[in-house]
């Protein structure tokens, strides 16, 4: 158990004698010293856990010696020492912070029972600010529970941490299950292309999870040289790296960083960061769990998407190539995360409606009746209705609605136009048609990629969104550059 040290400042010798002699018999470790300017110099030099002052002294009073010390430990409790004719200067003691006062002349047992209970009642008015500390960044951290969107909590995640810890910088480094390698997801500020920094924080991350434990650099330790350097060189001075640790696995690490002007790590804030760690690790785990039970289902779903293609010939592979083309088109435009996850749902299940259409009319070599056409248009509708009830699969059921709207407003089922149709169901009627032309079809062989540019050029403006056609020409013409370079 820990000795607290305390500083006792009197300038009668009998009473330090006393003091130091009735404190080292019970275990504290006391340092007598008989003026105030001592008392600063031993303030300056270490910390220390209780003031004993007395008031009446020549160069400086307590009261003043008191005031001074609080610039060097502001939260150092003091008991005042003091005679009973000066009781009045006792009582005004504790307005200016101290926390008890004893009375000369006072027994052993008066001595130890003050300071027992002035470091009793420091502790707990400590443990109580720690705790209203504490208590919001709880009701911050179950928020992250609440997160299932991996991007989205990762960002949260080093937001939080680096806000509630005042650093510099914060990083989340996951681990890959299967090959073990680490990946930055998350940073805050956002990184930039600075090569030293980038190696400071997977050297950080990878200390951490090979030694499964905190790792603090605050007054020089904890760091080999070499990283110890590197940390220098990188402009910062302290750092705190917790282990997210989940069912004996480290998934993830959490680094915080100061730089040199910032004030270093304290305890609280190793606090404040395991708090928050064991939270975002339950939600990492939660948002794995979703996005597995996600695939799960999209995986179900487009297993009945590709039956179609097992009744329509013409349409095997479509779904991928759509997936493939509609995320390209999609990084182009500078879709969201969340976007490009619904937009290749989308893709792939965008004829998921023509399981309800009979092969018959799927694989009809001529032209259809205009009955066989009335229940062909029916396939966006039904799609609809079969992913409608999946609630992740909610912000795709617009995009396979409206899939064959026309910009012009002459398209099915409620004839929208231009923007009124939802961008991702743009994308889908778009690489729809221009997979069918570049497909081999039952009554034809697949169009040269040529033909097919200038016949969605030439619907632009009237079936398709202009805007759309030319990203999508631009990037099938650079993926052929690239493959002819190669």
């Amino acid at each position: 158990m820990a000795r607290e040290k305390i500083l006792v400042v009197d300038d009668e010798a009998n009473i330090r004698l006393l003091c130091n002699e009735i404190l080292a018999r019970h275990d504290y470790l006391p340092t007598c010293v008989d003026s105030p300017s001592m008392a600063l110099r031993a303030v300056e030099e270490e910390s220390f856990d209780l003031l004993m002052t007395d008031i009446s002294m020549p160069e400086m009073d307590g009261l003043q010696l008191l005031q001074s010390i609080r610039e060097f430990q502001e939260d150092l409790p003091a008991i005042v020492i003091t005679g009973h004719g000066r009781l009045d200067q006792a009582i005004h003691s504790l307005h200016l912070g101290a926390q008890a006062f004893i009375v000369k002349p006072f027994t052993q047992q008066e001595l130890l029972q003050t300071i027992q209970e002035t470091l009793e009642k420091n502790r707990l008015t400590k443990e109580n600010l720690r705790l209203k500390l504490l208590v919001p960044l709880f009701e911050i951290s179950q928020n992250l529970l609440l997160e299932v969107n991996p991007v989205a909590l990762f960002e949260q995640i080093v937001n939080v941490a680096s806000k509630e810890t005042k650093s510099d910088q914060a990083i989340l480094i996951l681990k890959e299950d299967m090959s073990g390698a680490l990946e930055i997801k998350a940073a805050f500020p956002p990184l930039e292309r600075d090569a030293d920094a980038i190696e400071l924080f997977r050297k950080i991350g990878r200390k951490t999870i090979e030694a499964m434990e905190a790792v603090i650099h605050v007054d020089g330790g904890g760091l080999d040289t070499e990283s110890s350097e590197l940390l220098k060189r990188c402009g910062f001075s302290s750092l705190v790296s917790i282990p997210l640790s989940y069912q004996g696995k480290i998934p993830a690490v959490l680094s915080l960083f100061k730089r040199v002007e910032n004030i270093p790590y304290n305890q609280s804030d190793i606090e404040l960061i395991s708090i928050l760690s064991g939270q975002a690790v339950i939600a990492i785990e939660n948002a794995k769990l979703f996005d597995q039970l996600e695939r799960s289902h999209f995986e179900s779903m487009k297993a009945l998407a590709q039956a179609i293609e097992a009744k329509d010939l013409y349409t095997r592979g479509h779904c991928d190539r759509m997936v493939t083309y509609a995320l390209a088109i999609a990084d182009r435009l500078g879709l969201s995360a969340d976007e490009k996850k619904h937009l290749g749902y989308g893709a792939a299940l965008h004829d998921i409606g023509k399981i309800g259409i009979h092969e018959l009319i799927l694989n009809k070599s001529g032209k259809l009746t205009d009955k066989e056409y009335e229940i062909m248009k029916d396939h966006p509708m039904l799609g609809a209705e079969i992913i409608k009830g999946v609630d992740f699969l909610n912000p795709v059921v617009p995009m396979i609605y409206y899939h064959q709207e026309r910009y012009d407003g002459k398209g099915y089922p409620e004839g929208l136009s231009g923007e009124e149709i939802p961008i991702g169901a743009r994308i889908i009627a778009i690489l729809d048609t221009f997979d069918a032309m570049t497909s081999d079809r039952p009554y034809r062989k697949a169009l040269p990629m040529e033909v097919a540019f200038a016949e969605l050029r030439r619907c632009t403006g009237s079936q398709f969104d202009p805007k759309i056609v030319e990203t999508l020409i631009q990037i099938i013409q650079d993926d052929q550059k690239n493959l002819h370079s190669d």
